[in-house]
C-alpha cells in the first residue's frame, strides 16, 4: 500500500509513494474464527455489566484428551483469575477473555508469535466447536489496473453490495479490509475488536489504540466476473486508509484464483486454480501471509514476505548486520502505515536474487524495531519494485481449517 517516505533533511514536499500498510497476521484469523468472547461463553461466566464476579468454588474441570481441551482449561483459569471479584462491564470482561485466549493460544512468553500457533488454533477451535464457514467462488476475470496515487502499487474495482469501490491489490494480507464508512452505508453486521489487542497487530506505526476496528460479514465481493462469497472482512476508520482507497483485497478473496498480474500492461487475470508447475517458486504460509527464500549479496537464505501491496524492499536490522550494510551515512526517512509512522534508512542492495531470478543495485528500507517484521517473525519484506519487474502468476493451496493459505506457488517471467 501507499506509504510516503521522505528525508528527514529536506524540505518538505508532496509525500512519494513508498512501502505497504500491514494488517494481516493470526490475530486477524482469531477474529475471524469467533474465538473469542462468543466461544467461551459456555465455559467461562462473564458477569453482567456491574456485577461482580465471585470465583467459583470448583471449576469445571474437563479431562484432559487433547491439546484443545488443554487449552481450553488454561484459558477458563486465566479468564477466572483475572475477572475475580472485579465489577466489570461487559465489553471489559469480554476484552479480558478476548487477551486471555489470544496470549494462552497464540503467544510464547516473549509476546511473539508461537511456532506452533495454527496448530493450537486448531485444536482450540476443535475444542470450543467454532468452525469458519467456507468461502464460495465463482468465475473468473480480466481487468485493467491501475496505480494507487503515484505509487507502483496496483488497485483493482472490486464490487461491493450496491457499490463498486477501489481497493489495494494485496497478496501480503491475509483478511480483505474495508472502509468502516461503507460498512455502515451498506448496513453490514459489525462486531468490534477490543482496543487492548491491537498492539498485536504487526504494522507500520504504534498508534493503534485510537483507531476503531470491526469485523465485518461481506456481501459477496465481485471483480469482472470473479466472485467470492462468505468473506468475514476488517473494518478500518477512513483515516488508516490512503487516501482515495476504500479498502484492501486480500488472500481470503485472491487464494480462490490463479492470480495472473502483467505490470507492464497493468492487466490482472484470475483464472481458476490450476496445480503446481516445475520450477515455480514454492510459498510457504507464515501466520496467514506467504515467504519465500531470498538471497542478498549472495548470503541467505532470508524468509521474507511477498507482497504486493508493498512498494520497496524492507529488511530488519539483523539482517542489515549480518550482511554487513553499514547505515551511518544512510538517508533517513518515515514510512507511514496503518498504525502511524516509523523511521527507517534507505539503502541499496548490490544483489537480490529469489531462485534463478536476480537483479542488482535496488532500493531497501531497514527496519529497526517493527512489529511488522518482528511479530510474524519474518526476515523482511520483498516488495513491488522487485515483483513489478516480472509478469507474476500466483497459485495457492485450499486454506486450512482456519481459512489460512499455508503455501502456493510463483513463476516469474521477465
Amino acid at each position: 500500500m501507499q506509504i510516503a517516505i521522505q528525508p528527514r533533511w529536506e524540505k518538505p514536499q508532496i509525500s512519494t509513494q513508498q512501502n505497504s500498510h500491514r494488517s494481516n497476521n493470526l490475530l486477524s484469523h482469531i477474529f475471524m474464527a469467533g474465538i473469542f468472547f462468543t466461544s467461551l461463553c459456555p465455559v467461562i461466566a462473564t458477569p453482567a455489566a456491574g456485577q461482580t464476579h465471585n470465583k467459583p468454588a470448583s471449576l469445571s474441570q474437563p479431562k484432559i484428551n487433547s491439546l484443545g481441551q488443554q487449552l481450553l482449561q488454561e484459558v477458563s483459569k486465566c479468564a477466572t483469575d483475572k475477572t475475580f471479584n472485579q465489577k466489570l462491564t461487559t465489553p471489559q470482561a469480554e476484552a479480558i477473555v478476548n487477551r486471555c485466549a489470544l496470549q494462552v493460544v497464540a503467544l510464547a512468553p516473549n509476546g511473539k508469535f508461537r511456532p506452533d500457533a495454527f496448530e493450537r488454533m486448531a485444536a482450540f477451535m476443535e475444542a470450543t466447536g467454532v468452525k469458519l464457514p467456507q468461502p464460495i467462488s465463482q468465475g473468473q476475470a480480466s481487468v485493467q489496473l491501475s496505480f494507487a496515487g503515484e505509487s507502483s502499487i496496483f488497485t483493482i474495482p472490486v464490487r461491493i453490495g450496491t457499490q463498486t469501490q477501489t481497493f489495494i491489490l494485496d497478496t501480503g494480507n491475509s483478511q480483505t479490509i474495508i472502509n468502516t464508512q461503507i460498512a455502515q452505508q451498506l448496513g453490514l453486521n459489525s462486531n468490534p475488536i477490543p482496543n487492548g489487542l491491537l498492539e498485536y497487530k504487526p504494522v507500520i506505526g504504534n498508534n493503534l489504540k485510537g483507531l476503531t476496528v470491526n469485523t465485518h460479514t461481506l456481501p459477496v465481493l465481485g471483480v469482472n466476473s470473479a466472485t467470492v462469497s462468505g468473506i468475514q472482512g476488517l473494518g478500518l476508520p477512513t483515516q488508516a486508509l490512503p487516501k482515495n482507497i476504500s479498502g484492501v483485497l486480500g488472500l481470503d478473496f485472491l487464494s480462490n484464483f490463479d492470480v495472473v498480474l502483467n505490470p507492464k500492461k497493468q492487466q490482472l487475470q484470475l483464472l481458476p486454480p490450476s496445480e503446481n508447475v516445475a520450477g515455480a517458486i514454492p510459498l510457504k504460509g507464515r501466520f496467514g501471509i506467504l515467504t519465500a527464500q531470498v538471497y542478498i549479496n549472495g548470503q541467505g537464505p532470508f524468509n521474507f514476505a511477498v507482497d504486493t501491496g508493498a512498494y520497496s524492499m524492507m529488511i530488519s536490522q539483523p539482517v542489515a548486520q549480518k550482511l554487513g550494510i553499514g547505515d551511518r551515512n544512510a538517508q533517513t526517512a518515515q514510512i507511514f502505515g496503518f498504525g502511524g509512522q516509523e523511521t527507517v534508512k534507505k539503502i541499496k542492495l548490490n544483489k537480490l536474487q529469489i531462485q534463478q531470478h536476480q537483479v542488482t543495485e535496488i532500493d531497501a528500507v531497514i527496519v529497526e524495531q517493527s512489529n511488522i517484521l518482528q511479530l510474524p517473525g519474518v526476515e523482511g519484506i520483498i516488495g513491488q519494485n522487485f515483483l513489478n519487474q516480472y509478469q507474476q502468476h500466483w497459485r495457492f493451496d485450499k486454506p486450512n481449517a482456519l481459512g489460512v493459505v499455508q503455501s502456493g506457488s510463483l513463476v516469474l517471467t521477465p
